[in-house]
Order: C-alpha cells, then structure tokens, then sequence
C-alpha cells in the first residue's frame, strides 16, 4: 500500500476518532458534572531499582503535550514548573508534542524552556508528530527540538555521564521502529532506561532487561470502561501505569500524558507528570 493510501487511512480513522471521542466527552462530561481540570496536575512517584548504576538518579517523564487549540501554553509553562519542583537529573520527552500543526512546536518549546535537568532533556517523536501538517510536520518538530538543546533519539542511544544508557525507539505506528539498532550499543549488563512514545511497542522491547516509558493512552483521557475499549481495543492493555511480562526480563511504565485530543475534557485520568527514582540494584 502506498505512503498517500496509508496517510488517507490513518488520516480518516483520526477523524473518526476525533468526532467519536469528542460526542462521549461532552456527554460524559455532562452526565458526571465533570470538566478537564488543569489544575489537576498529579505528579507521580516511582522507586526503581537499577542494577549497575552507582548512585540515585531521578527521571522525570512529560509525555503527549499536545499543544493546540485547547492545550494552553500557560498550561504548559506550570506543567515545566511543576516538573522543575521535583528536582530531576534527566528530564525525558516522550513524544506528541503537538496535535496537528507543527507551527505550534514553537509554543510548546517557550513553555518547556524552563525545564532545568544536571544530565540532559531528550526526546522521541509520537504518532501526532510525524501526521501533523499531512506527514511532513516531523521534520520540523524535529529540528526545532534540536535547536532547543532537546536531542531527538531515533533508534539509538547515548551514555549520560553517570554511566546510564538512555535508548530511544521510534514511533510503533508512524514512524520507523527498530529495536535491534537502537539497542545494538547496549552491552547486556549496561544500566539501561529506554524511551518510546506508544506503549505497543513493549511486545518487543519486554525482552530487553530495562525500564521502559511510553505514553500516547492518555489513560483513556476520558476513562470510562466501555469507551476506553472501542476507543483503544489494542491498546487498552497497555492503558496506563506498570506493565511486565513475567515470562520476560523488561519493564513498562505507562503514563497517563499531560494534553487532551479533540476536547478539554479528561474524565478519570488526570494529566500526570511521571517520577522515576532510579536507586542501585
């Protein structure tokens, strides 16, 4: 199938999407009196244990942004406030920083600059990324993100300067994962945090002996069971939180995102900046 077929595809199943998730937040908003509340902003802490690093280090997640019409910049500027309170080393990005124009990757970015992490921010692109301005948004976010000091890892990895390697995989649905090149630097007993954006993509990476954060659910964002099932169907296994195959060494973390699609409405899924404290094994 063509890239143009495949764009009109994926193009007419958001639209549904959107109109579909639209109708059942505004209904569901006004049966339980409920109204997306930014100042319900929870931060979320987590104790990991990491075999081969030396000594503590905290990770803070932002993930799915989503900056647009109703996911404010002032919105954006607390998230970053927020985050900064936390007092993380490394700050990771996991993708959809936008909607569907990239224009507003410039907004975002004036509303993160704020972020302030000892080791570095990074980040990896999401499937609102790469479809924005009809597939040829990417680029720009990309780019954009990199002139911002933000490095953007496609399929590979990098060593922070504790000993801690960082790997990125790319988006399972629009992009072009490949799991074996962003992990090929990777020794076995190397300390390893990997980063994508749809939590899909776990069925492959369990098999790595790591801890992976992914986003892109919005745990629901409006997290009434029947709506949840035909909204995600797929995805809904992997919806929000911790996930491990005990068959399997990796680990998954979920996060619930920031920004909303379509609506300012989020019922039963508060937007979520993620902490991870990393401690030796």
């Amino acid at each position: 199938m063509s890239k143009k077929k495949i764009s009109l595809l994926l193009q007419s199943s958001f639209t549904r999407r959107q109109m579909f998730l639209g109708a059942a937040g505004m209904l569901a908003a006004a049966a339980a009196g409920t109204e997306y509340d930014t100042l319900a902003l929870d931060i979320t802490r987590h104790r990991v244990q990491v075999p081969g690093i030396s000594r503590p280090l905290r990770i803070a997640q932002l993930s799915d942004m989503h900056r647009s019409w109703c996911v404010s910049e002032r919105f954006l500027h607390r998230t970053a406030a927020a985050a900064n309170s936390t007092k993380p080393d490394v700050v990771l990005l996991t993708g959809d920083f936008i909607t569907l124009y990239s224009s507003y990757i410039h907004s975002c970015l004036h509303a993160l600059k704020s972020l302030r992490a000892p080791l570095g921010i990074y980040a990896v692109l999401g499937n609102h990324d790469y479809l924005s301005d009809m597939w040829q948004g990417a680029p720009r976010i990309s780019r954009a993100l990199e002139e911002a000091g933000i490095p953007v890892l496609v399929n590979q990895s990098l060593e922070l300067r504790n000993g801690l390697k960082l790997v990125g995989v790319d988006d399972f649905a629009t992009g072009s994962p490949d799991v074996r090149k962003a992990f090929q630097n990777v020794k076995p007993a190397d300390p390893v945090i990997c980063m994508t954006h749809n939590p899909l993509e776990f069925d492959v990476l369990c098999g790595y002996s790591c801890l992976t954060i992914a986003g892109h659910t919005h745990g629901g964002q409006i997290d009434i069971p029947p709506l949840v099932d035909m909204l995600f169907r797929r995805k809904a296994r992997y919806l929000r939180g911790w996930f491990h195959n005990p068959d399997y060494p990796g680990h998954l973390y979920v996060s619930r995102g920031l920004g909303t699609l379509t609506i300012p409405v989020r019922i039963n899924a508060f937007p979520e900046i993620s902490v991870f404290d990393l401690v030796p094994a």
